[in-house]
C-alpha cells in the first residue's frame, strides 16, 4: 500500500479487516465504503485489469493523481498495485460518489 505525503498511513491489512458496503459499479471497476478498525472512513476503488497498463504506467498515473489538489476534486490517500489486485483508496465523500 502507497500512501501520499501528508495523510495517515494505514495497510492493506487495514482494508481487510474493514467493515465494507459496496456503493456501486463505475465506469473502471467497484466502488466500496470501508470502515477501518479505528472509524475513519473510506472509499475504495477496486480496478478492473482490462483498463490497467504496466505497473511503471500505473505508478506514474498514481503520483500524478496523488498531488491534485482542488476543492472539487476528491484526495487520492493511496493505491495498491499487485498482480492480482489494483485498488485505490480516497476520502469517503457521504451522499456522493468520488468516481462519477
Amino acid at each position: 500500500m502507497v500512501s501520499f505525503e501528508g495523510v495517515k498511513r494505514f495497510k492493506l491489512k487495514d482494508l481487510l479487516r474493514a467493515s465494507v458496503e459496496m456503493l456501486g459499479k463505475c465506469g473502471f471497476g467497484m466502488a466500496y465504503k470501508a470502515v477501518l478498525y479505528d472509524g475513519n472512513v473510506v472509499a475504495v476503488k477496486r480496478l478492473n485489469d482490462a483498463q490497467i497498463g504496466g505497473k511503471t504506467q500505473f505508478e506514474q498515473h498514481m503520483a500524478v493523481l496523488g498531488r491534485l489538489s482542488h476543492p472539487n476534486i476528491v484526495s487520492l490517500r493511496a493505491y495498491y498495485f499487485a498482480r492480482e489486485e489494483k485498488l485505490l483508496v480516497y476520502d469517503y465523500m457521504p451522499n456522493g460518489c468520488p468516481f462519477g
